[in-house]
Formats: structure tokens, C-alpha cells, sequence
């Protein structure tokens, strides 16, 4: 279970991020520099990332389709891989997965956030991988993924993104407190909170002629940030 949402800007965009997991996970490593020019935390459990920006400023956010039904057998591979590999080249992450073999990896929803970004020139991209193909999905400014209830939580999320966002005028303020919010308690709440299971972190992504990565880990309680100037693209 993970929320994603956003908004774009005049030189940019804003992005944030509500990772949902079990209690049991061990709790992922903050947000570093890696080689490849690109930040991003790590999950100790598969060694990947469910979120990541370049220097250039393309962000990568990934959320479980846990609706389409696969072989488990056939996975070889951990989908949290995929953004570091992504990340690391400098071929348009759509165009590469479009040219990769995926048939090893368990299904996926991959949101495209591409470097030049702005509120002038979206070419924002949501592409599902449903162990079949690739699909292109609607882009949303609102985006949610459940193992539990997925419809039911999709519709109370939004209702509650309706209730304190302003789409017309949209603030970094509005957006924190949505995906801070513990308005709504329990599995459909965005802070989400179930007996095995929670948000454990919260991610702010913003691009402009810089880039901020603000993390907050909610097991240990920690804030970190880190930042970089934008890399003009070659």
C-alpha cells in the first residue's frame, strides 16, 4: 500500500510519497548519492528503491500492482532493482522499459516524472507492468496502490485529497498535510495504520533549478534531507 501525488510548477514539479508497509520490514536506509547521479533511499530486504531522482531531475516512483495475478515462480528479479538500473542510464526511462525483458519481475505501476518537467511541458507517464505486458495507465494527480480493499481505499483517499487540495492553487502545505493526515485512522487513512501493517516513511521530492529529497523515516522518528543542483541535460 503506497500513495503518490504531485503537482507541477513553472520550472518544475513537487512530489510526494507514502510507503506502506509491513511492521516486520526492516527499516529502509535514508536517502543518499549514488553513483549514476541520482538519490535515493534503500530497502535493506531487496537491495532497490521505490523512489529515486537523477540530477538531471527525472523522478522514479514505484507502486505493487497487487491485483494482477502472476506466476511467483517465474519472479527472478526485485522490482525495487529496477529504479537504480533506470536511473543509471541516460536513455529515457520509458524507452528502456520498453526495450527490456520484464517478464521477471512481479507486477508494477512505474510513475514517470521526466527531467524538463514543468508546468509548461507535462509529459508525465504511468505505465503498469501486469506480469504480461506494458500498459499505459491514465495519469492522475493522485495515485494509490492495496493489497486490501483497493477500491474502497482508492475512493476514501480521494475524498480526502478533494478536502484539503486546492488543484487550482496547489501548495507544498496543502499536499503535506494530506499525506501527513491521520483524519481518517486505520487501513484507508493515506498515514495509513493497520495491526501488521503502516506508513513507515514520507518523501518530498521537489525540482526546480534544484533538487531536495526530504525523507521522513516514522519508525525511527528521523528527518533527513539532501539536495544537489540540477544537472542541465546534455
Amino acid at each position: 500500500m503506497c500513495t503518490l501525488s504531485y503537482f507541477l510548477t513553472d520550472d518544475g514539479y513537487e512530489l510526494f510519497f507514502n510507503r506502506d508497509e509491513q511492521k516486520t520490514r526492516e527499516t529502509a536506509i535514508a536517502p543518499s548519492k549514488h553513483q549514476g547521479n541520482a538519490i535515493f533511499p534503500i530497502d535493506p530486504q531487496g537491495g532497490g528503491t521505490w523512489l529515486g531522482v537523477s540530477h538531471f531531475g527525472q523522478t522514479l516512483a514505484l507502486l505493487n500492482d497487487y491485483q494482477s495475478v502472476f506466476d511467483i515462480t517465474a519472479v527472478k528479479h526485485s522490482r525495487g532493482l529496477l529504479i537504480p538500473h533506470l536511473l543509471s542510464n541516460k536513455a529515457p526511462a520509458l524507452y528502456q522499459l520498453q526495450n527490456m525483458d520484464l517478464s521477471g519481475y512481479a507486477p508494477f505501476k512505474l510513475c514517470i516524472f521526466p527531467d524538463g518537467l514543468s508546468i509548461n511541458n507535462n509529459n508525465v507517464v504511468f505505465v503498469r507492468w501486469d506480469a504480461k505486458q506494458l500498459i499505459h495507465c491514465q495519469v492522475e494527480p493522485l495515485a494509490t496502490s492495496s493489497g486490501v480493499e483497493l477500491e474502497t481505499v482508492t475512493q476514501k483517499r480521494k475524498q480526502q485529497f478533494k478536502q484539503l487540495i486546492d488543484l487550482r492553487h496547489p501548495e507544498s502545505e496543502q499536499f503535506l498535510a494530506f499525506h501527513y493526515s491521520k483524519a481518517e485512522q486505520g487501513q484507508y487513512g493515506v498515514n495509513m495504520l493497520r495491526e501488521d501493517a503502516m506508513t513507515v516513511s514520507i518523501s518530498h521530492i521537489k525540482v526546480g533549478n534544484t533538487i531536495r529529497f526530504n525523507y521522513f523515516d516514522k519508525q525511527s522518528q528521523l528527518i533527513s534531507s539532501i539536495g544537489c543542483l540540477k544537472v542541465a541535460a546534455a
